[in-house]
């Protein structure tokens, strides 16, 4: 415990700081966890997290994600303001940014946050990289796991997908059907 004391004292000095590398703010964030992570409060290191989410370099974008996805309650305001740079992130020219804001989506978006996202997450199902397209649908059974209603419009999307070139995308897509024909079987007959 004295451990952990000292170094949360050390990071309520250093995290504040203003010019901090990208590098060592990574680090002092990996530290904050840890220290989350032993049932101790690192709330003053919740800002820098999601500033960290808004970086330009994707070591740091991703480590910002992480970082607020495990620490930051389901409740805690600073999830609202995640959303738009999800958005941004998913509209992105660079595919390893829009599989950041994708794999986010999975861990950081509440029920209340997913009908800001739900268009642009569909949108990426038919991305040029099957990647995105493959977390695309992985968003999607995640968003459908909180709500059963929010996918109602875009289901033929999801069946679709089942068609995608790429076997890491089909198989995505068989998990989430494999879900949703247990749910209500009829609704999917025409698959078979």
């Amino acid at each position: 415990d004295l451990i952990i004391l000292e170094e949360i004292a050390f990071l309520k000095r250093k995290v504040p700081e203003n010019g901090i590398s990208h590098k060592k703010m990574k680090e002092f964030l990996a530290r904050a966890l840890y220290i989350e992570m032993l049932g101790k409060d690192a709330s003053f290191a919740f800002i820098r997290m999601v500033e960290l989410c808004a970086s330009s370099s994707i070591s740091a974008k991703r480590m910002g994600y992480l970082t607020c996805s495990i620490c930051l309650p389901p409740t805690h305001e600073f999830r609202f303001m995640l959303v738009n740079q999800i958005q941004r992130d998913m509209q992105s020219a660079n595919q390893l940014e829009i599989c950041a804001a994708l794999h986010a989506c999975c861990k950081i978006v509440t029920l209340d946050m997913i009908p800001a996202i739900l268009n642009l997450v569909v949108k990426l199902l038919e991305h040029e990289q099957e990647l995105v397209r493959k977390r695309s649908v992985c968003v999607l059974h995640r968003f459908w796991q909180m709500d059963r209603e929010c996918l109602r419009d875009h289901m033929h999307k999801v069946k679709m997908a089942l068609c995608d070139p790429n076997p890491s995308v089909m198989a995505a897509t068989v998990a989430f059907l494999d879900e949703l024909v247990h749910d209500d079987p009829g609704a999917y007959k025409d698959l078979v």
